[in-house]
């Protein structure tokens, strides 16, 4: 009787862990406890505002940096947003990203790509921690640095 016990739960847990999706996780994500991280396929940091920034809150937009484009970034770019939480727990979402250009922009990488994408007027006097959010993808958001307002 044990046996068959044993048996059933390893079949519900098999069971479970093929009904994970995309980075669902599967067994981890169900025994872990939560989504992968979402994975761009390169390195990606704050491009505008820059990382440790202090900006008005106003700006409309946000812009990334990318390490080519060679990657999961890329050839997804407009199934990402990115997602804003502040010292304060303000959650903000931006728009889909785009690729734009910014020839003044910082230039950490080799072969750097720029993406932006909107964001609503944004309350002052709060840190915001950006994280790169794949949205056709049940993933934890990656994340990047902050700026303040």
């Amino acid at each position: 009787m044990r046996f068959y016990r044993l048996a059933a739960a390893a079949a519900v847990l098999l069971g479970l862990a093929a009904c994970g999706s995309g980075g669902a996780g599967g067994i981890g994500g169900i025994l872990g406890g939560g989504a992968l991280e979402c994975n761009p396929g390169t390195q990606v940091q704050l491009a505008n505002p820059g990382p440790n920034q202090s900006v008005g809150g106003g700006i409309g937009s946000i812009e990334i940096v990318a390490n080519g484009n060679n990657n999961t970034l890329y050839s997804t770019y407009n199934q990402w947003n990115l997602q804003l939480i502040s010292n304060l727990g303000d959650q903000v979402t931006s728009g889909s990203l785009n690729l734009t250009a910014d020839p003044n922009g910082p230039h950490p990488y080799q072969s750097d790509f720029y993406y932006s994408a909107s964001i609503q007027s944004l309350p002052s006097g709060r840190i915001w921690t950006v994280e790169l959010n794949q949205t056709s993808n049940n993933c934890t958001p990656y994340p990047l640095q902050s700026f303040s307002t």
